[in-house]
């Protein structure tokens, strides 16, 4: 089992200064960039330097975290349509911000914050995290061709490049061949230590009485969710209710008496939330980009204890053991309908996921990658 005392061992020869740069808001739902900032800054010294969200109407959490961040601009522009203008104004801003922190190492989230490196950090090695495919998203031809244009450029300046599920690897050999393989590390996401004990310790409470079965989805609203097969869930069983938390970033969404909405909420309240919920939902379409990604729901899922029914797919087969997998909507819908009658198997136990959870933290998530950056030199090969 990996314990912070390995960490502190990885680490010891170098504490090293990371300048960690994310492309999603800091308030946004905590996921792989918060979780892995602040559990790096427990071993090393870290400076965040994260964009702001400023489109209407979605909704951000609070964060209690007392890490060091910055918002990646100084003032609120989006960077799309200003391109030519925020491009010098981050550089310069990030430069100002460097030449205060001194660090040895660049963190990037995402292909287009290469170009918010400035001349003076060249010299630097950057650790690419690949944490999703960045070409998989829905855009513009346009956007597409720019952001397979920065990627390929970050990926030959990068020093280390850290992938967050099997498939994503591979895309990327696919892509750039194999010379960039010595390049790739596997740190898939995790769950926090913190969740597991607050799980625990509300653990007693017991799902909401009453005749409807509540189902709960923890993440981002956006198209990759399958709203036909909750829809049809709600249809062919009326004492099913699904409540989906988190925010909403498409434009519309469909609506049912018996679909409910949450706005998101801080990560160390969703253990007493999800307590009351009777079982837990991942109804991903699949699609080259969902099917890339490593769910950090599904290890939160099963820290909550009760049964989880998700889509399969390959890059997570591993969870077998603990979630009930469908691959079409009947599937789906006789999952559902046992789950609703107490007959469905129970797999999600305290001692089949124990083990399993206990290997899938952040802190051991971050133990290799301070036995990367320990690794790492100053130089970096363009």
């Amino acid at each position: 089992m990996i314990t912070t005392q390995s960490i502190e061992t990885a680490e010891v020869s170098s504490r090293r200064k990371v300048l960690y740069i994310i492309h999603v808001d800091w308030q946004w739902i905590k996921q792989r960039p918060q979780f892995l900032a602040e559990t790096l800054a427990e071993y090393h010294d870290v400076l965040v330097l994260h964009r702001k969200c400023i489109r209407p109407g979605i909704q951000l959490t609070a964060s209690r975290t007392s890490i060091p961040r910055l918002p990646l601009l100084p003032v609120p522009w989006s960077w799309k349509p200003l391109r030519w203008a925020t491009i010098p104004v981050q550089q310069e801003w990030v430069a100002l911000m460097a030449r205060r922190f001194d660090p040895d190492t660049i963190w990037l989230t995402y292909p287009s914050l290469i170009e918010t490196i400035p001349a003076e950090l060249a010299h630097l090695p950057i650790v690419y995290d690949c944490m999703d495919d960045v070409l998989g998203f829905p855009s513009s031809p346009k956007r597409l061709a720019l952001l397979a244009r920065l990627e390929r450029d970050l990926i030959g300046r990068a020093a280390a490049i850290v992938c967050s599920s099997d498939r994503l690897r591979d895309l990327l050999l696919s892509r750039y061949g194999r010379g960039i393989e010595p390049k790739l590390s596997l740190v898939r996401n995790g769950v926090s230590q913190a969740l597991i004990e607050t799980t625990g310790a509300v653990a007693a409470i017991e799902a909401a009485p009453g005749n409807r079965l509540q189902i709960a989805y923890f993440g981002t609203i956006a198209e990759w969710l399958n709203f036909d097969v909750l829809l049809a869930a709600l249809d062919n069983n009326p004492h099913v209710e699904f409540h989906l938390v988190g925010p909403i970033s498409i434009a519309n969404v469909p609506r049912h008496e018996r679909l409910k909405f949450h706005k998101p909420m801080r990560h160390d309240e969703l253990a007493r939330f999800a307590a009351y919920f009777d079982g837990f939902v991942m109804p991903f379409r699949l699609n080259p980009l969902t099917e890339a990604v490593d769910p950090v729901k599904l290890y939160e899922y099963l820290a909550f204890g009760k049964e989880v029914i998700a889509v399969r797919y390959k890059e997570i087969e591993r969870f077998s053991p603990f979630v009930h997998f469908y691959r079409s909507l009947p599937e789906f819908l006789e999952l559902i309908d046992r789950l609703a009658l107490r007959t469905i198997e129970r797999k999600n136990t305290a001692t089949e996921r124990s083990a399993f959870l206990a290997q899938s933290t952040w802190h051991a998530r971050c133990n290799q990658v301070c036995q990367l950056l320990a690794g790492l030199d100053r130089t970096i090969t363009v």
